[in-house]
């Protein structure tokens, strides 16, 4: 593994023990993520469809696909957020099959997924472009790609005296070190991260044409969420296609 992933996979290791779920945050925003995800995977019904939640972190997303009536893999690149969605699928009692692996090469064969999804991984990616066209490798004919991202405006050297100004405010807070920690990690990175600023719904649509999706559709946010997830300056977005 590249220097670059090993401080990526380092820093997300550190970050499993609080990244937590979404009803940890807001009990609505689990009911909107869930029925929206439903609502995408809800042509595969007549069948039990194979998923993939690549970037699964602590598992979310993959929860959702098995109580839709998925057969879902979860990888993550750290193994600490693997472990705590195991841990999570246990109390859930969801039989997720949960293992570390790299989205830029997937351990898996061609055209053996019908549902593949990815949520807030594209910015983290070193050669994103690439990843997607991996994501439509192992999907089926007809199977369907869901991913979302947004243009996350990241800190950067440029916002260093804020950064230290809020963390030195905070030092004893949870949120004043995860501040911390995720600027002094991704800082050195971003050269080797051309997303990290976030990703335009735009920059999304050409990357999942340039791979060979047609007909790439977005999801009404308004429509799907009774509040943005990630707060009202931060734009978001949901994007689906099928093979």
């Amino acid at each position: 593994m590249d220097r670059t992933k090993e401080k990526i996979r380092w820093y997300w290791n550190w970050r499993s023990a609080s990244y937590g779920l979404d009803d940890d945050q807001s009990l609505n925003i689990a009911e909107d993520w869930e029925a929206t995800i439903n609502g995408l995977v809800n042509r595969f019904r007549d069948t039990v469809p194979r998923a993939l939640d690549v970037g699964t972190g602590t598992g979310q997303l993959a929860f959702y696909l098995a109580r839709a009536g998925c057969d879902v893999t979860g990888i993550d690149l750290s193994g600490q957020m693997i472990a705590m969605a195991r841990k999570q699928g246990r109390i859930k009692g969801l039989p997720v099959d949960f293992r570390t692996g790299d989205a830029e090469n997937l351990p898996f064969e061609d055209n053996v997924f019908d549902v593949v999804v990815s949520r807030n991984l594209i910015w983290t990616l070193p050669s994103p472009e690439s990843a997607v066209r991996e994501w439509r490798r192992v999907l089926k004919p007809g199977g369907r790609i869901i991913i979302s991202d947004g243009f996350w405006q990241n800190p950067t050297w440029s916002g260093i005296h804020h950064l230290f100004t809020r963390t030195a405010k905070n030092i004893l807070r949870q949120s004043g070190l995860i501040s911390f920690r995720f600027f002094w990690n991704y800082a050195r990175l971003i050269p080797a991260l051309p997303l990290y600023q976030g990703v335009p719904l735009s920059k999304m649509g050409e990357m999942m044409t340039q791979a060979g999706f047609n007909d790439v559709a977005f999801c009404n946010i308004r429509d799907c969420f009774r509040a943005n997830p990630y707060g009202s300056r931060t734009s978001f977005f949901i994007a689906y296609s099928d093979k």
